[in-house]
């Protein structure tokens, strides 16, 4: 944990009367160590010590330890779920050590400590995911005994909000990933090829270009493409990839989430093949203009019901507001895709912007019957103006339209 992170959770602890906390949620014990667990099955046990620094104690599978970067805690812990003479469980298997680690943190009777209540969607860093639930809780509450055990989403939620320069550098490193991507979408955007066939195209790519990333061990690709009238769906909380054909002029919306090291990107471009009608150029005009809008209000201090209002009266401006269906941003970074992560960038927004703070800014124009155009980029907000994570993606027509 770097020096400005430690600083962060320190304060956020002591404020909130927790003597320590407790995670097994893979993006807050990747924020909290800067280790993205595979398996969900790690429990990061935190305390403070007598300087009122935070100390790290780990306790995980015993396949997952050499992946531990050096110096990330004070103690380690292996579990061991399953061998050749039985079969248990997580939960089973991490009693004894964890039992043992929150007794070394200093954690005893009447401490107060943090637990995940959860009430967020977590982003899977493999094909299945462990997650917190009562059981867990109760396995906590048997390794400490006496303990007060209180919900600190909150807390952890405030603390993910802001990324250290550290986290920003991680998340570029998955926008440059993303950039890859893109190129090899427009690649296969062409009449005649299907949502699938551009899915498969960039899917690779990402896989391909993650994996070449310097000190890249965990890559997480997600593509997401939906053509001509389907793509009028793409305001919803999901979208899905099907075998439909492209047509001439369809817009063909290409969403991508990708997490390198367990640092993501969510981006989506808008392509169109063969050409865009005039319809669809004067959208794309409102979506980057929108943006524009959004560019020069965004800045620490700023709330997220401003920075939605720069970019929603220019759509409306255009015609185009009552197509333009659901806040222009929310926050990510430890995860893709999470609507109630700060900073919120909407109309009913309480967000203020801080500095560290990263958001998409998405708008965008969804017509029934015809299509749906998304301009998805990334930013990280500064003292004085924002910085454009996504800039070496192009946003501009000329390179959207696919020519024959």
């Amino acid at each position: 944990m770097d020096a400005t992170r430690a600083e962060r959770l320190a304060d956020l602890m002591q404020r909130n009367g927790l003597q320590g906390l407790v995670c097994r949620i893979p993006e807050y014990v990747l924020m909290l160590t800067g280790y993205a667990p595979i398996l969900g099955n790690t429990f990061c046990i935190v305390s403070l010590n007598s300087a009122k620094r935070p100390e790290i104690r780990l306790a995980l599978p015993e396949q997952e330890a050499e992946l531990i970067p050096q110096g990330t805690a004070v103690e380690v812990k292996t579990f061991t779920e399953e061998t050749m003479d039985y079969i248990g469980n997580t939960i089973q298997a991490a009693r004894k050590p964890a039992g043992e680690l929150l007794s070394a943190a200093g954690l005893g009777f009447g401490a107060t400590v943090g637990y995940e209540g959860g009430y967020s969607p977590i982003a899977s860093n493999y094909t299945q995911v462990g997650v917190p639930s009562p059981a867990t809780l109760d396995m906590l509450g048997i390794a400490l005994p006496g303990a007060q055990w209180r919900d600190a989403t909150p807390i952890l939620d405030t603390l993910a909000a802001v990324k250290t320069e550290a986290e920003i550098q991680g998340i570029r490193q998955a926008e440059e990933v993303a950039r890859q991507g893109f190129l090899a979408a427009r690649e296969a955007v062409r009449v005649g090829a299907t949502e699938a066939d551009v899915a498969a195209a960039t899917t690779a790519a990402l896989l391909r270009v993650g994996h070449a990333t310097a000190g890249a061990r965990l890559v997480t690709p997600h593509v997401h493409v939906m053509v001509g009238k389907r793509a009028a769906e793409a305001f919803k909380a999901f979208n899905l990839t099907t075998n439909l054909l492209i047509e001439r002029g369809d817009p063909v919306a290409v969403q991508m989430e990708v997490g390198i090291n367990g640092y993501w990107a969510e981006l989506t471009r808008p392509f169109f093949a063969g050409e865009a009608s005039d319809e669809w150029q004067r959208a794309h005009a409102a979506c980057l203009n929108a943006q524009i809008a959004a560019l020069k209000v965004i800045r620490a201090g700023v709330s997220g019901r401003e920075a939605d209002a720069a970019a929603r009266q220019v759509m409306q401006a255009a015609g185009f507001g009552a197509a333009f269906k659901h806040g222009l941003g929310h926050g990510f970074g430890f995860q893709a895709i999470n609507h109630a992560a700060g900073p919120v960038l909407h109309p009913a927004s309480e967000s203020i912007l801080r500095v560290g703070m990263v958001s998409n800014m998405e708008p965008a124009v969804y017509l029934e019957g015809l299509g749906g155009i998304r301009l998805n980029d990334n930013i990280a907000v500064r003292q004085d103006d924002c910085e454009l994570l996504s800039e070496a993606i192009p946003r501009e027509l000329e390179w959207l339209v696919v020519k024959d």
